[in-house]
């Protein structure tokens, strides 16, 4: 049964792949600037929401046709690389905006006679990230695809 994805990172719960989420927690806030006064209460402005951050545990084990090793080289690149990805849980995306992986925790490492690990229990943090300054990526975009053009002209 398909479940969702985020990234790269397949969501799925069948007879020989099992790979779901579980303990998933979300947690938002508003922003708020206080302004103090001289002799009076500070006064409060709402500045916007937010940015949404979720919480979630993965099991990745070998008996349930999962490489522990390869998904969590593939998330730790993903993190270090600064890769931004849609989340989408149940077929609807978790927000309008794409996420981004915060940190990954390993915990519950088990290894077979080989060496090899086996069984990870990996706690995965992920972070909102807010598309709203089109401008300034669209320009990134426009930078690195003229690069790119010159580059395929010149060879």
């Amino acid at each position: 049964m398909y479940i969702g994805y985020m990234g790269p990172v397949v969501f799925l719960a069948a007879s020989t792949y099992t790979l779901t989420p579980s303990g998933v927690g979300q947690e938002g806030e508003a922003r708020w600037a206080d302004h103090d006064l001289i002799h009076y209460k500070p006064v409060s402005e709402f500045l916007g929401p937010g940015l949404q951050s979720i919480a979630f545990d993965l099991i990745l084990a070998r008996q349930y046709g999962v490489d522990p090793d390869g998904a969590v080289k593939m998330l730790r690149q993903m993190r270090d690389m600064g890769v931004v990805f849609p989340l989408i849980i149940g077929g609807h995306p978790v927000s309008q905006n794409y996420w981004r992986l915060m940190s990954l925790s390993e915990s519950d490492n088990y290894y077979g006679p080989t060496g090899n690990r086996i069984w990870c229990k990996l706690h995965v943090q992920l972070k909102e990230y807010s598309t709203d300054n089109y401008t300034e990526e669209q320009s990134k975009v426009d930078l690195y695809g003229s690069i790119g053009n010159v580059l395929a002209t010149v060879f």
